[in-house]
């Protein structure tokens, strides 16, 4: 189901306030009887009248007085039309960056043009799951991406000499930004004309009425792409929009039945671009089915929001047989007669016909899980006239009798055919080399149905030297640890960035409910440890800086809250931010010391085997911790009602605590957090987790690169391997 339709209303209400959305004051428009799919009857003798029914309905959307479609004729919006796939790059994604952390857009796309047959739109999104740890804007996240604005000005230059466009994210629910005083729209227009980008991807909504004009002031040809259906109206300012799974006009049924349900907007204009996807199913045959046969786009996204699920070789075999053809033959798509459940002889094989000149192409999908073979449909034929499968790039069986052709098919299960009729004479060389292609891929195509995902490989810990009593390292406790093997219960809340595989979950997001605290038990055997009292305080990191003369590879936003290189005056005992995964492992050498892993960490903040809900008990007292009631950190000596048994401070509150937990999946890197912090904004559920968290509570924090992982709540304490 589509994950985010429940927060609408709240959007609306955010960019009213930011005069982005003036209300509707037309009359409702015929099309608003349907949601986002056009149910067709099953029995095909009512096909003739429904495709009546449709048509009247389209004729009478575009009489509408709300209706226009002017922006699709003009010369600068052609593009949107044609751009048939989105890729959505999550801005921490692995293959984005070299080794050195530098951005290598050209390698990425490489590897996703190979395996899903070309990219037309980028969306750049380095925002959610990550927004709202601390209280930089969504703009602010952009900004932090390696080389800020002129950085993301290459990135666009570079996509633009590849032939693609780039688009930025606009996430409603955020707040931050209004709250300083600054409106989204501004932001919006001043970093779509700064980078060049080709347009705006709306998250969560699809109406911006009185801004199209805005946004073409500051960019023209730049568009807008929404991640949710939009209503007939907005047509003509929303050149691109998606559709998952989609809901019929009673909002009751999903659309995996047997029937191929009409895309309502893609029906009413055929110009508007629709791009089909169902993020986080493992099988994608239906939703690429409807996009065969309404002729819509995809979506390429195997990185979805730090949960991995990359298609299977059925389903990404025919993205990458598909989406050539729909950009070869576009004009049939956009522009074509479009017959919808064209009638076929087959048993659950459907078409659609789109007819354009004297050429015709059927986009045919076999429903069921078998073989069809036999006598597919019968038309009458022109002298010249032959017929080809565009995507098995072979010829098709006709026989001619009576002035007719009947088109006879072998499809396997599942399968999507794309047959063309076109004149002896247009048979060009350069038609027949990219059936050739066509061909090739298909021969040598997999299509196995199971997926596959991937591993979460947690990098190795490095023990430090064994100490004593004697020589363990000052402000250092030492943690009892059991002679055999401990128990804990690990949480986390349900998010669609997901977290790894533990206890009975595996990595696939929304297989429990939306924000559930899901839980597991995990056994573990600790060795003897120390843990620092406090968290390494501002004045603690000076001297490691001192001492040591460290410098990161990456500077962008290291210890941004530091004057001339020192920590601000009275902060001098808060704990040091604005410092990443790598500055913290630094300093923990230095010290002779290392990062707890989380099983550690745990260990210690809830009283070993009493497993106390929160360092001092089990009931939230907000009087012996720091969740939200100063506006920034606090002293790390300043909450000692709030210790553990053991004297450690902090352990819940103040700031994040980085763990040694870094994993990979292949695409993305995350360390776990714990402990929570002081900053809490209550704005929207899709901020990440805020405030002072149970001692089990674990949040998934992905790693981009140094400028935009430092951050205002994140800090850390250090543990030691003792005797």
């Amino acid at each position: 189901m589509h994950f985010k339709i429940l927060i609408i209303v709240l959007a609306t209400q955010f960019l009213t306030a930011g005069h982005l959305i003036a209300q509707d004051k037309i009359a409702p428009n015929p099309a608003e009887k349907y949601y986002q799919l056009i149910e067709a009857p099953g029995a095909p003798e009512k096909w003739d009248s429904w495709r009546n029914q449709i048509r009247q309905l389209r004729d009478s959307v575009r009489r509408h007085p709300g209706y226009t479609d002017d922006n699709y004729q003009k010369s600068e919006f052609k593009w949107a039309s044609n751009a048939y796939s989105t890729f959505f790059l999550m801005a921490n994604e692995k293959t984005l960056y070299d080794r050195n952390g530098n951005p290598d857009i050209k390698t990425c796309i490489e590897k996703y043009e190979r395996n899903y047959g070309g990219i037309d739109v980028v969306v750049l999104w380095p925002t959610y799951p990550q927004l709202g740890f601390d209280n930089r804007t969504q703009f602010d996240f952009y900004r932090n991406l390696p080389g800020g604005i002129q950085g993301l000005k290459k990135l666009t230059a570079e996509l633009h000499a590849m032939g693609k466009k780039l688009m930025i994210a606009y996430n409603p629910w955020d707040n931050i930004a209004r709250t300083k005083g600054v409106k989204d729209e501004d932001e919006l227009l001043k970093m779509v004309a700064e980078i060049q980008a080709d347009g705006v991807y709306l998250d969560t909504i699809s109406i911006v009425d009185g801004f199209f004009d805005n946004l073409q002031k500051a960019r023209k040809g730049a568009i807008f792409q929404s991640e949710i259906p939009i209503n007939a109206q907005a047509l003509n300012q929303v050149h691109q929009s998606w559709l998952e799974v989609g809901w019929n006009e009673k909002h009751k049924h999903l659309e995996f039945g047997e029937m191929p349900h009409l895309v309502r907007n893609r029906w009413l204009q055929q110009k508007h671009m629709i791009y089909r996807l169902s993020r986080f199913s493992h099988e994608q045959s239906t939703l690429l089915q409807n996009a065969w046969v309404n002729g819509c786009g995809l979506v390429i996204w195997e990185n979805v929001f730090g949960t991995v699920n990359p298609l299977n070789a059925r389903d990404r075999f025919y993205y990458k047989a598909m989406l050539p053809v729909l950009r070869r033959y576009s004009t049939f798509f956009t522009e074509g007669e479009w017959t919808p459940l064209f009638p076929v002889k087959l048993n659950r094989v459907y078409a659609s016909e789109w007819r354009l000149g004297n050429k015709t192409i059927w986009t045919v999908i076999n429903r069921q899980q078998q073989r069809a073979v036999g006598r597919l449909f019968e038309i009458r034929h022109e002298k010249g006239m032959r017929y080809f499968d565009l995507i098995t790039g072979a010829e098709m069986k006709t026989v001619l009798e009576d002035g007719k052709a009947g088109i006879y098919a072998d499809y396997q299960p599942k399968a999507i055919s794309g047959i063309l009729a076109v004149p002896e004479n247009e048979c060009t060389p350069e038609f027949f080399a990219f059936m050739k292609t066509q061909a090739e891929a298909f021969q040598k195509a997999d299509f196995g149905t199971t997926a596959v995902l991937p591993e979460h490989l947690l990098k190795m810990v490095e023990p430090t030297k064994r100490y004593n009593a004697k020589t363990l390292p000052k402000n250092m406790v030492r943690v009892g640890v059991p002679s055999d093997s401990a128990t804990m219960t690990f949480a986390f809340r349900q998010r669609e960035c997901g977290f790894y595989p533990i206890g009975n979950y595996v990595d696939y997001s929304y297989s429990q409910t939306r924000n559930e605290i899901t839980t597991a038990k995990i056994v573990v055997k600790l060795a003897p440890f120390a843990m620092d009292r406090t968290l390494v305080s501002n004045a603690e990191f000076a001297a490691f800086l001192k001492s040591s003369g460290y410098q990161p590879l990456h500077k962008q936003n290291f210890l941004k809250h530091w004057t001339n290189g020192r920590p601000p005056k009275g902060l001098e005992d808060h704990p040091v931010v604005y410092v990443d995964l790598g500055d913290a492992r630094a300093y923990a050498k230095w010290a002779g010391k290392r990062l707890p892993t989380e099983a550690e960490w745990q260990w210690a903040a809830q009283n070993g085997a009493e497993a106390t809900v929160y360092p001092w008990g089990d009931k939230l007292d907000s009087t012996v911790v720091n969740t939200g009631q100063w506006s920034g950190t606090t002293p790390v000596e300043k909450l000692a009602k709030g210790r553990t048994s053991a004297g450690l401070y902090d352990m819940s509150g103040n700031v994040w605590q980085m763990t040694e937990s870094e994993r990979t999946d292949g695409y993305n890197n995350y360390c776990i957090l714990r402990g929570g912090a002081w900053y809490i904004n209550r704005a929207s559920e899709w901020y990440a987790d805020q405030g002072a968290q149970k001692t089990s509570f674990g949040a998934k924090y992905l790693m981009t690169w140094p400028g935009l992982d430092r951050c205002a709540t994140v800090g850390f304490r250090c543990v030691a391997d003792i005797d």
